[in-house]
């Protein structure tokens, strides 16, 4: 400084009048920084707590407010937004949460300012990738209709799935059926309702049938299949299951002529297309068949058909035989398959398999 210029300021500082100098101090901006509470991902229908951390005003200290707002982002610029929740202060010591809502993935713009007694401010943003969580699916199940774990060829199937989206997102399903080699081109899964929950085939085939269906929420990693495999069988034999009276190769059912006409029945067939007597309205469900034969004094000894008899039962009236006469009364059931039965005439029983179900049962018969 020039010599002159220091002897002015002197001079001007001694006439002044005796007092006070202010002076305006300068304002210190706080300082706030968002803090995520918890470690992500975040996804939808959950919350997101957020605080302040490296907070502070030289001047004012703690005494700070903060303002805090959300949007919704177009795109994970933020370019674009829409209000999530509008602004809300509170102390910067307090937590603030960011509720996600349900089934929506956009990016979440985060905008903090903290502001002192001055009115200093300090702003902050944080922007928050929203993730996804693949569908949920239950299934599918196959329903078995009067089965436990198997159906035959020709009973229709149904299929169903539980299907939900931890995120509330809308999930699409799509349904294929893959079928054995020789299935049926006309044999397809076609749905049962409205909710495209349960799909039904019928299947033509013996073999395993497999159904398969895909979830999908549209989202990044939202996407689930599951299968299910169909085992399905050769229809098989009917089992004659109960008559009355009880066939039993081993003794003659004793007739007495003055009792009058005795009915033989089959009481129950059990298969699970034909049975007897019918279990169900459903078209696939059919009738078991009966043919009887009868061997008597009158036909030599041998079996021969008794026309017109269909049914389930037969009556033989004794009072036409003499006594001693012996009779030999037979039924033999079938179902929509045709089978041959292979046992010899002379066996009074026969069964397909060679296992306690049977498809031929006599009964000896002693008039007196």
């Amino acid at each position: 400084m020039h010599r002159s210029a220091c002897v002015t300021l002197l001079a001007v500082l001694l006439a002044a009048p005796a007092g006070c100098f202010y002076t305006t101090s300068i304002n210190d901006a706080p300082r706030a920084d968002i803090e995520i509470l918890g470690l992500g991902p975040y996804y939808p229908k959950s919350s997101v707590m957020l605080s302040t951390f490296r907070s502070s005003d030289m001047e004012d200290g703690d005494d700070l407010t903060c303002t805090w707002s959300a949007y919704s982002c177009a795109d994970d610029r933020c370019a674009a937004r829409s209000v999530l929740q509008d602004p809300s202060t509170i102390g910067c010591g307090e937590t603030y949460d960011v509720f996600l809502p349900e089934g929506d993935h956009r990016p979440i713009l985060v905008n903090l300012t903290a502001e002192d007694r001055d009115g200093g401010t300090f702003s902050d943003q944080e922007i928050l990738a929203v993730g996804n969580r693949a569908p949920t699916l239950d299934g599918p199940q196959a329903n078995f209709p009067g089965a436990v774990d198997r159906v035959p060829v020709s009973v229709p199937i149904q299929v169903s799935v539980v299907v939900g989206d931890p995120d509330g997102d809308d999930v699409a399903l799509s349904w294929s059926l893959v079928k054995p080699r020789g299935g049926g081109a006309d044999v397809e899964l076609r749905p049962v309702g409205d909710d495209e929950l349960t799909q039904e085939f019928t299947p033509d085939l013996a073999d395993v049938w497999v159904v398969e269906v895909t979830a999908d929420d549209s989202f990044p990693g939202g996407r689930v299949t599951s299968d299910a495999m169909i085992p399905v069988e050769e229809d098989q034999p009917p089992c004659i299951a109960e008559t009355l009276p009880a066939a039993d190769p081993e003794r003659r059912f004793v007739l007495e002529r003055a009792d009058g006409p005795r009915t033989f029945s089959v009481l129950h067939v059990d298969d699970a297309l034909d049975p007897y007597p019918r279990t169900s309205d459903e078209p696939y469900v059919g009738d078991s068949a009966f043919a009887w034969q009868l061997a008597s004094p009158d036909t030599g000894g041998q079996l021969v058909p008794v026309a017109g008899a269909a049914g389930a039962e037969l009556a033989i009236d004794p009072s036409t035989y003499a006594p001693g006469d012996l009779i030999d009364l037979r039924v033999e059931v079938s179902d929509r398959v045709a089978r041959e039965i292979p046992c010899d005439q002379a066996q009074p029983t026969c069964s397909l398999s060679g296992d306690s179900c049977l498809q031929r049962v006599t009964w000896g018969v002693e008039i007196r």
